[in-house]
């Protein structure tokens, strides 16, 4: 599940990338900034990495969740990798 996980982190961060390389862009044009890159470098390289971290915790913590979930309707071993918890 983790190599699920990463790769999910791994794509939304690259979508975040991006995205705000483009509003970095956009901002530029807009606000008329001749070199609007040794600042945004920092925005987009930081907004990369926020939503890789947040989407691989938001999936981790969904997992668990449906762990929980399916393990309290009555089938207790029926859930578990490998026939033990390994939180």
């Amino acid at each position: 599940m983790r190599m699920a996980f990463g790769t999910g982190a791994l794509a939304t961060g690259v979508a975040a990338v991006v995205v705000s390389g483009l509003l970095v862009w956009v901002a530029g044009l807009l606000l008329g900034w001749s070199d609007p890159w040794p600042a945004g470098i920092w925005v987009v390289g930081l907004a990369g990495i926020g939503a890789a971290v947040a989407a691989y915790v938001a999936e981790w913590i969904a997992y668990r969740r449906t762990l929980t979930r399916m393990r309290s309707i009555g089938e207790p071993w029926a859930y578990r990798e490998g026939g033990r918890d390994r939180s």
